[in-house]
């Protein structure tokens, strides 16, 4: 009898243990699935979205195991980013995560394909879009074929005209030019101007012969000539239909919702694939100080095609993504396609994030321990990667809703991202739309880790850590950077190298590095050279060991307003000799 009582108890608990398992099954998403189905294999789920919900039950049914969702090959057009709070955090034991089936193909697009072109002559072809027209959708980016498009230019590039003089206000912009600007009022033009180490962007009120009004003056005021229009600095005029004259150019008209393009010879736009963007972001992921975002991962994903809405005052650039109109004005911070606020334990590994207007991944307030790895990313229109995104939070200094100052630190250290590693990326083409960008960016943050990363093709800075510019402390220390290779780099900007600091780092380390190819183009405007590493601006507390640095256009190491006996220097290699054994 005993036994018999003592068989039915393992039978019901083996029950119970395979019950609680099928509740937490995994579930799978495929184009041709049906939100109707179970999400099973077999039936898969048609969005990732309703799986989003369907997972969110399991977490309050109490989550006994990690669950993954499988998404199955297909493009997934999203309208709006994904939006991940506390509800759909996995927990300190059990993970959740949204999978690409292996060697399948899946994206996750913020764009939608634009096709139904008509030839108009001269390789010209049209395209009307009725959301464009009514004023419910406009985009700034065009990509064909995984390639992004050029708005209309003049000139066309890599040519660049010169400033000639600039007006006190800084609107009225007298350009050096072979050809008379035609007239571009009304046609949502801009002047695009590269200043030392950031670029600008205003639109175009009106223009004559040989000189253009901008809306707003024409770069960040108060900080002298580095980040504002004077005579000399490269320029260009975009986005006008007369500008549309060599292949692959594109304009479109706000007013009309007619997109024009023109193509090579010989070439049809409907036998190609044009995605328009419509999102600024794919994934945000926002948990809260109490409650944070837990062990939720993404793996084996494409994340492409993203939007950005530049705002109405301009881009004016200050430096690494951050922008504002003037001193003392509160500064701003360019989006992400992937957001990441008071999480943990999170991670995006394996996935490629590819052709975004603005950012590609920010871990901002709250960040812990989370993990960008083995990921690809490139054609990026801003910053690839940062940590310590400062758009939402609360830090110090002057505040004003979202807004803050630029160096102000986490009014609560508890804040400070803390832990978080970028290993194992490449990089390629950061700062492809707001070149004063970076591959990756690192400031009030603690003990992240920047490791075995291959960043290469930046117009600016390839690797930037901290961001204030004088010797008090922050919540910047203890990071590591460590056998990266960073190269082909500053090729558009100035005043920046492989690697850029600023501040005082404690315990912060650069070892193993190699850095090389900090170029010096002909649109560097300024006399800063460009560097391996340049130890900008009250840089302190470093140790710098064992690194390589060769081909630079200026020195191998360069010192502003710091000096080298702030570091401690083991065994670097510069050129074919060692030039900081133990000191310099």
């Amino acid at each position: 009898m005993r036994n018999e009582v003592r068989l039915n108890y393992v039978i019901i608990s083996l029950l119970l243990i395979a019950m609680n398992a099928s509740t937490h099954a995994d579930f799978h998403v495929a184009i041709n699935g049906d939100d109707k189905n179970p999400g099973t294999q077999s039936a898969p789920f048609a969005t990732i979205q309703h799986a989003q919900t369907t997972v969110r039950q399991q977490i309050t049914d109490r989550l006994n195991s990690d669950l993954t969702v499988w998404i199955h090959q297909g493009n997934y057009e999203l309208e709006a980013p994904l939006h991940f709070t506390p509800q759909d955090s996995g927990t300190r034991e059990h993970s959740i995560a949204y999978v690409g089936v292996p060697n399948e193909s899946v994206t996750l697009s913020g764009g939608e394909e634009v096709s139904n072109w008509t030839r108009i002559g001269n390789n010209q072809w049209v395209t009307t879009l009725a959301e464009v027209a009514n004023g419910t959708w406009t985009f700034r980016q065009l990509f064909a074929d995984g390639k992004r498009l050029p708005r209309g230019r003049y000139p066309n590039a890599p040519e660049i005209l010169r400033v000639k003089s600039v007006s006190e206000d800084v609107k009225t912009i007298a350009i050096t030019t072979p050809d008379p600007i035609p007239d571009l009022a009304n046609q949502n033009a801009e002047l695009v101007m590269y200043q030392n180490w950031s670029i600008s962007r205003v639109g175009i009120v009106s223009s004559t012969e040989y000189s253009v009004l901008v809306a707003n003056p024409m770069g960040w005021i108060g900080h002298g000539p580095a980040t504002t229009a004077s005579p000399g600095k490269p320029t260009y005029l975009e986005h006008a239909l007369a500008f549309v004259d060599v292949p692959g150019e594109w304009y479109l008209d706000y007013k009309t919702g007619l997109l024009t393009y023109q193509a090579a010879p010989d070439e049809d736009p409907n036998a190609r694939t044009f995605i328009a963007p419509r999102s600024e972001q794919l994934i945000i992921i926002e948990g809260t100080k109490n409650s944070p975002v837990r062990n939720l991962h993404f793996k084996n994903v494409t994340f492409s095609h993203t939007s950005w809405h530049r705002p109405q005052f301009g881009y004016l650039g200050i430096q690494a993504g951050h922008h504002g109109t003037a001193v003392p004005e509160p500064t701003h911070v360019l989006p992400a396609a992937i957001e990441f606020t008071y999480a943990r334990d999170c991670s995006i590994r394996s996935c490629k994030i590819l052709h975004t207007g603005a950012g590609g991944i920010v871990l901002g307030v709250g960040c812990r321990q989370n993990t960008i790895g083995a990921c690809e990313l490139t054609d990026i229109g801003a910053n690839a990667v940062m940590v310590g995104w400062r758009t939402k939070g609360s830090v110090t200094g002057e505040v004003r809703g979202e807004d803050f100052h630029l160096s102000g630190d986490w009014t609560d250290p508890e804040d400070a991202p803390t832990e978080n590693e970028i290993i194992g990326n490449t990089i390629e083409r950061p700062g492809a739309i707001n070149h004063g960008c970076v591959a990756v960016f690192d400031a009030f943050a603690r003990a992240t880790r920047i490791a075995h990363n291959v960043i290469h093709d930046t117009p600016y800075t390839g690797i930037s850590v901290g961001f204030r510019w004088n010797e008090s402390e922050t919540s910047q220390r203890d990071t590591t950077i460590e056998y990266n290779h960073v190269y082909d780099t500053m090729k558009m900007l100035t005043d920046g190298g492989c690697l850029y600091t600023l501040g005082y780092q404690p315990g912060t380390i650069i070892r193993g590095n190699t850095f090389h190819d900090a170029h010096r183009s002909e649109f560097a405007h300024g006399g800063a050279p460009n560097n391996g590493i340049f130890f900008d601006q009250s840089s302190k507390g470093f140790h710098v060991e064992g690194n390589t640095i060769y081909n630079t256009s200026g020195n191998p190491i360069r010192f502003n307003q710091t000096k080298p006996d702030n570091m401690t220097w083991k065994d670097n290699a510069f050129g074919t000799g060692i030039a900081y054994k133990d000191k310099p």
